[in-house]
């Protein structure tokens, strides 16, 4: 595991999209995230719970979507590399593009119809 000192966080996770931690920062940052998060949302929907307006639920809706996006932001600033949709480590486009060397067409890209 890396020990953090390039200032990188996460690193682009090898399938699917997004970032994984790949450091004790990453992890620390992303628990904290997800305990601080289940905390606000649990303990506004229970307080608005019995007395709730709509518009109570419409402040709690975008709070907790403004939180994740915040984290969203905050990780992919600290990712090594780019996010993207990935499968076995390489991207997706470089997979499935049609003029890809090593698609599934093979080389010269797909033939026209």
């Amino acid at each position: 595991m890396a020990n953090g000192t390039n200032g990188y966080w996460f690193k682009p996770k090898s399938h699917g999209y997004g970032a994984t931690p790949s450091t004790w920062q990453g992890w620390l940052s992303t628990g904290l995230f997800s305990v601080v998060l289940g905390i606000v949302a649990v303990g506004g929907m229970l307080s608005l719970k019995d007395t709730g307006t709509i518009a109570g639920y419409v402040v709690w809706f975008v709070g907790v979507l403004g939180g994740v996006y915040w984290f969203t932001q905050f990780a992919r600033r600290r990712t090594d590399g780019e996010w993207a949709w990935r499968w076995k480590g390489q991207k997706y486009m470089d997979i499935y593009a049609p003029n890809n060397e090593g698609g599934p067409c093979g080389p010269g890209g797909c033939a026209k119809d």
